[in-house]
């Protein structure tokens, strides 16, 4: 007898739950819903929250909203939710908590946001979605403290390095190393990025913790083209670096003899 009212209730809920589909909640009031999730395995507390949010229970992350659970509240890791999900690349708890208006800058302790997570991770879709938010900071990091204009610079995403320029991004942020988004794009050979942050004002002299300048980078790697925008674009050849190198003698020591005969008159 147990057996059928427990079962008996289960149906209930369930009926209650298809009822609210509508709103994404399981229940119409806050006690309702704590009793609904109960039955369902959840206990309404932080911890059971970020169990249903694990289990890309979106009907469960939706009622514990709706019963007063902040849904910005953070792990022992500082982690929301939200930032959970988008290093798991799940789109959709993302969607489901984005459409609840969850702080989508909120950092753990690593001082990673949502964003900073899922480009680590490489998760599109979610960067996507994130990136469409206008709260969003521009200027979050990720991993050896690389802004996110950065990370996008060495992925060659022209577009979306527009996006996050066109929110404000720092143009000359420095990441652990030292080096800025225009470092990134002198060392790939990207010269249609390169001009990008050119046009928006980075800094073509702009030195790293060893004094290495984005000339020094193209002169490196033998990106001919970059060496010859930067040039164009103020970067002065004369710099060295700490250990009293120029972009010349980067190029000669690397058997980039194009960009060292480019160089060796800018001096």
């Amino acid at each position: 007898m147990q057996k059928v009212i427990l079962c008996l209730a289960i149906v209930s809920s369930l009926i209650v739950a298809s009822g609210c589909a509508k709103s994404g909640s399981l229940g119409k009031t806050p006690e309702s819903v704590r009793h609904i999730l109960k039955l369902r395995g959840y206990d309404f507390d932080e911890k059971g929250f970020f169990a249903a949010a694990q289990a890309r229970d979106l009907q469960a992350i939706n009622a514990f909203i709706d019963a007063g659970m902040n849904p910005n509240v953070q792990d022992s890791d500082g982690r929301t939710a939200l930032i959970s999900a988008a290093a798991r690349g799940e789109f959709d708890v993302v969607h489901a908590l984005l459409s609840r208006g969850v702080d989508i800058n909120i950092k753990d302790k690593s001082g990673y946001t949502a964003l900073s997570h899922a480009i680590d991770a490489m998760h599109d879709d979610v960067e996507e979605a994130l990136l469409s938010l206008p709260e969003l900071d521009p200027n979050c990091r990720g991993r050896n403290n690389r802004p996110a204009l950065m990370a996008y610079v060495w992925r060659d995403n022209k577009d979306r390095v527009e996006k996050l320029l066109a929110r404000g991004a720092d143009i000359n942020m420095q990441d652990a190393d030292g080096d800025t988004a225009l470092h990134g794009a002198a060392q790939s050979g990207n010269v249609d990025i390169a001009r990008l942050l050119l046009d928006k004002g980075a800094n073509p002299n702009a030195k790293n913790k060893v004094g290495g300048t984005p000339l020094m980078w193209a002169a490196v790697y033998g990106n001919d083209d970059a060496a010859k925008l930067l040039l164009s674009r103020g970067a002065d050849a004369s710099l060295k670096d700490n250990d009293g190198i120029t972009a010349a003698q980067w190029a000669v020591r690397n058997k980039r003899d194009s960009v060292a005969a480019l160089l060796r008159g800018k001096r």
